[in-house]
């Protein structure tokens, strides 16, 4: 007697909202017709939590992930390439976190400490979709320095490069935006930018495993290439457009 209640007690049911199949409690999803079973006739803080949760990815994963970033240069995209990928945050998802975040704050800096400047929120947003373009280029000119690679780790590898170059401008900008009002925000802009330096050669030398040498040379190479498509692509083209 007492095994069947328990049994009823956790093998609860319910029907699909749609096409009314019948779900246990624990189906996230209906076999059926693939729609989702979570009710969204909840009070909106637990719907905003669940929202938050999905776009953020905040179970652990998120911060294991920037904290990983940080201080394992290119462990994310060597254990991805390995296969180990249950525990990070998927790299698109964390480039788009962090990138929107990164233009929100250049965009809010602009025009606090300069407000006559061009920079106007459409071009901030003309500027982040230029650099969405631009990421998957990083990846191709890595491919023809790395040619034992794959393209799809190498976009892997950029997506992050990326992610870690906006979190560092994000303490670089505001230093920038008021060193002239005092030479104490120039020289604190040295710590970042020497720790970026080291961060990108660390992560090719972690992800490509050639020696110092071969990693500086195609290193230098591959970001001299890079910046000079930048240039082009917001001095020349993107004038013209804007």
């Amino acid at each position: 007697m007492l095994p069947n209640v328990v049994a009823k007690l956790y093998d609860v049911t319910m029907n699909c909202k749609n096409c009314q199949t019948e779900l246990t409690q624990d189906a996230h999803f209906c076999q059926q017709c693939g729609q989702s079973s979570i009710s969204v006739n909840r009070p909106f803080s637990v719907v905003a939590k669940d929202m938050m949760h999905e776009l953020l990815d905040i179970d652990g994963r998120l911060w294991l992930t920037v904290r990983t970033m940080l201080c394992k240069p290119g462990q994310l995209t060597l254990e991805f390439n390995q296969g180990k990928r249950v525990k990070y945050t998927p790299p698109l998802r964390l480039y788009l976190a962090i990138s929107i975040l990164f233009f929100l704050v250049f965009s809010q800096i602009y025009h606090i400490y300069d407000p006559s400047s061009a920079l106007t929120d459409s071009v901030v947003s003309y500027y982040s979709k230029a650099m969405f373009v631009l990421f998957p280029v990083f990846a191709l000119i890595v491919q023809l320095f790395f040619r034992h690679s794959y393209y799809i780790g190498n976009l892997v590898f950029s997506m992050h490069i990326h992610s870690i170059v906006y979190l560092m401008l994000m303490f670089v900008a505001p230093l920038e935006s008021v060193e002239k009002s005092h030479p104490v925000f120039l020289l604190l802009q040295i710590p970042p930018i020497s720790y970026l330096t080291w961060y990108i050669f660390t992560a090719f030398k972690t992800v490509y495993q050639q020696n110092w040498w071969k990693t500086a040379a195609k290193t230098i190479s591959a970001y001299m290439i890079y910046m000079a498509i930048l240039g082009i692509v917001f001095d020349v083209v993107m004038a013209k457009i804007l």
